[in-house]
């Protein structure tokens, strides 16, 4: 236990977040303002619908909504909320806690819906960093893996590496905004589960 406090020691001296409380956020019912979020692909398919495309879209079930990961940044709390899907999967959307409610009724954030058919051969979906405007100083990184895991190792072709605590699925991480945009891209993406041993790796496609 002792190691697991000094790890997290040393990634919050390093400028990188990490998750707050250990699960203490998830399962947390989602506010409306995010299920207004989560329910944005429903909402792309009625209207695509209504044209006569085909249904293309994953649909979130808003019922189930709920806080996943919650990691501490410099901007305040960062959360990832979830939803379970019609095509066997989950739809997800990220957000900064203290950021306030738009005109539309819902939040700044980026998300997405991921499908059994969304993962490749290495297991893992990843993205980031990403920038927002909103927050210009960090980059998140993010993604999912399909398999049990317990962490996800993530290395940037600076060299620097951080962990991140994997929870029903999902990771999320927070960075300071480097001088350089292109000293931020995803080298590898590895997770592990509970025992340490190594259950999928992810590198970018050429």
């Amino acid at each position: 236990m002792l190691g697991v406090a000094v790890a997290l020691v040393a990634l919050a001296g390093a400028g990188v977040a990490v998750a707050a409380g250990f699960g203490a956020f998830e399962g947390t019912p989602a506010p409306p303002e995010i299920t207004s979020d989560l329910n944005v692909p429903s909402q792309i398919v009625a209207d695509a619908t209504k044209q006569g495309f085909a249904q293309a879209f994953p649909q979130a079930d808003v019922s189930h909504a709920h806080g996943v990961i919650e990691i501490q940044t410099p901007d305040g709390p960062q959360d990832l909320w979830a939803a379970p899907n019609d095509q066997g999967g989950q739809c997800f959307f990220i957000d900064y806690a203290n950021d306030p409610v738009g005109s539309s009724g819902g939040k700044p954030g980026t998300g997405g819906c991921i499908t059994p058919d969304t993962y490749g051969d290495s297991k893992i979906v990843a993205d980031g960093p990403e920038w927002g405007i909103d927050h210009p100083d960090l980059l998140t990184i993010y993604g999912s893996v399909e398999v049990d895991a317990a962490t996800v190792n993530i290395a940037l072709q600076d060299g620097s590496t951080l962990t991140a605590p994997v929870a029903e699925h999902f990771f999320l991480a927070s960075i300071p905004k480097p001088a350089t945009s292109g000293d931020a891209k995803l080298e590898r993406v590895t997770a592990f589960d509970a025992t340490g041993t190594k259950v999928a790796d992810w590198t970018p496609s050429p």
